[in-house]
């Protein structure tokens, strides 16, 4: 086994996984890497462009303005997402420009610039950062008075996670739920039926064990050791959420002496110890590669794997209800009033396109039926090309709640990014070696000290 790695899962990068995958580095909204990705050629929050007064989405800002827009999606899907803000730039009725810049370092920058207010105007980010961002976040409430964008046309539930206290503070932007993938030919090659995935843990343990084929570096299993989203989506199904909210309104850590937790943990170390899974992070790559035969991962893998030619099979974890998070356009308190009327119009044309435009054309139509992220837009969920896409139609969610939005803790946990932090920590340290007990029980006493920290220090349930 590899030397002992650091247990420490730090909340950038864990943010970071909520958000995207793929390859590191900048991108610029055409392409381009960019050195300096808070460089524009307006300042945030410095546009004195007129626009505020401008009449709902038909009207024309007096003057053009460029805003900032940050985000993390390095990997293929951002591709698409730098295509369609090139589009915008190039068709959109107001003279708005988009500078977008992608990085690996997002998380960073916001932590340095939103306090000082030289932020991007826009940003994506899962919903969750309305609790750790929200002094630097501003309410957009108004956007269905200054677009023609309609609350109702989109899923009420998606919604509810991006709102505070009643107040909407994001824009749902994709479901950012986790799916279970295989690749098809290894499965053949192993003798399983191709297209059959397993149907619960044993079934997974004994495919993988199958599939493993040290001569060719590839693993049955692909696991994620230290992600603690990726294997909440599998120890949720044995013992729910880490962290719940009672009735009285008192918070419930169920970490230390969850049964199910223990048993998820016990089969995940086992697959480690038959050397069936990869003692390394990369799974997403491998996947791509054809080295991995099963993996749980987001609708973001999907393009990459089909751009890297595998043959794979994407379906619900054992047929039950996909969990995860809901990613959101942001818009900060780094914007002027023409910029943040900017943003609305931008997430405005996301959904709608220009006068004319296909629904299935939108940047929310290519990132449905070209990524495969199932959407929170009802009107797109309702064309012809959405309800016949067969990937989408396998990935839709049953019980279309809020709960299903989540994964780690109750939606309305403040806590939520640190927790998936020290899950991925808890099952790191079981991989090596530490007991299961032990592990638990110090996962259970750091998400109580999250609780303490951002729910007060009585907060927590006797």
């Amino acid at each position: 086994m590899k030397k002992k790695l650091v247990l420490f899962l730090t909340l950038t990068m864990t943010v970071g996984m909520l958000t995207a995958c793929g390859n590191s580095g900048s991108i610029s909204a055409s392409g381009s890497s960019s050195a300096d990705a808070g460089s524009s050629d307006t300042d945030a929050g410095g546009s004195d462009a007129a626009g505020d007064d401008s009449e709902a989405s038909g009207g024309e800002a007096a003057e053009p303005v460029t805003i900032e827009f940050w985000n993390s999606w390095t990997g293929s899907d951002g591709d698409t997402l730098v295509a369609k803000v090139n589009e915008f730039n190039e068709t959109n009725q107001w003279g708005i420009t988009i500078n977008m810049d992608i990085s690996s370092e997002f998380s960073e920058k916001l932590a340095t610039t939103l306090p000082t207010g030289d932020c991007a105007p826009l940003i994506l980010s899962g919903t969750g950062d309305r609790f750790r961002y929200g002094e630097y976040l501003l309410p957009i409430d108004d956007i269905w008075e200054n677009t023609g964008l309609s609350e109702t046309d989109f899923n009420a539930n998606a919604i509810e996670v991006c709102k505070t206290d009643g107040v909407l503070y994001a824009l749902p932007f994709q479901n950012s739920l986790y799916y279970m993938y295989w690749n098809k030919d290894l499965f053949e090659k192993a003798g399983l039926d191709p297209e059959t995935p397993p149907q619960n843990f044993e079934e997974w343990a004994e495919y993988a064990s199958m599939i493993t084929d040290p001569d060719t570096n590839t693993y049955g299993s692909g696991l994620f050791m230290s992600y603690g989203n990726q294997e909440m989506c599998l120890m949720e199904q044995e013992g729910g959420w880490a962290v719940t909210k009672a009735g009285d309104g008192k918070w419930s850590v169920n970490i230390a002496d969850n049964d199910g937790y223990k048993k998820y943990l016990s089969w995940m170390k086992e697959i480690y110890n038959n050397e069936d899974n990869p003692v390394e992070n990369e799974i997403d790559s491998m996947f791509k590669a054809g080295q991995i035969g099963i993996m749980v991962n987001g609708p973001w893998l999907a393009a990459g794997a089909d751009e890297a030619g595998i043959n794979f099979g994407m379906c619900k974890i054992f047929g039950s209800e996909p969990k995860g998070d809901v990613a959101g356009f942001f818009v900060t308190t780094s914007a002027s009033d023409a910029e943040k009327l900017a943003c609305e119009r931008f997430m405005e044309w996301w959904y709608t396109g220009n006068e004319g435009t296909a629904l299935e054309d939108t940047g929310a139509g290519a990132w449905s039926l070209k990524i495969g992220f199932p959407t929170a837009y009802i009107p797109l969920a309702e064309t012809e090309a959405y309800k016949n896409n067969e990937r989408l139609n396998a990935l839709a969610l049953d019980d279309d709640s809020k709960d299903s939005l989540w994964i780690t803790t109750d939606p309305d946990f403040k806590g939520w990014a640190e927790t998936i932090a020290v899950m991925g920590n808890l099952t790191q340290a079981v991989v090596y070696d530490t007991p299961v007990d032990e592990a638990l029980a110090t996962a259970q006493a750091e998400a109580e000290t999250l609780v303490k920290t951002y729910e007060g220090e009585d907060a927590l349930a006797e």
